[in-house]
């Protein structure tokens, strides 16, 4: 009877780490999807640790939102005055 306990207990934490795995691998492997990220980097997500350490290089590193390439175009004289006259109308 033994032998039937530990092997009941053996399934779940079996079925508990492969529910673990899908809970969390499978929005991780969007949300990588969604940025350009390799999808298959969410079996990395799972393993402690080194999903705390992947959480703070992917916020922390460059994203295309944040790139300076991209200057505003400087104002127009005919954008300039159509901002003049909407103040005055405030």
């Amino acid at each position: 009877m033994d032998e039937f306990f530990r092997l009941f207990d053996q399934f779940l934490l079996a079925f508990y780490l492969f529910g673990y795995a899908i809970v969390l691998g499978v929005p991780v492997a969007r949300i990588f999807r969604r940025v350009g990220v390799n999808p298959w980097l969410s079996i990395l997500a799972i393993v402690p640790f080194v999903n705390l350490f992947g959480l703070w290089l992917f916020a922390f590193s460059s994203w295309p939102s944040d790139s300076t390439d991209q200057q505003e175009a400087p104002w127009s004289e005919a954008d300039k005055e159509k901002f003049r006259q909407l103040m005055r109308q405030q």
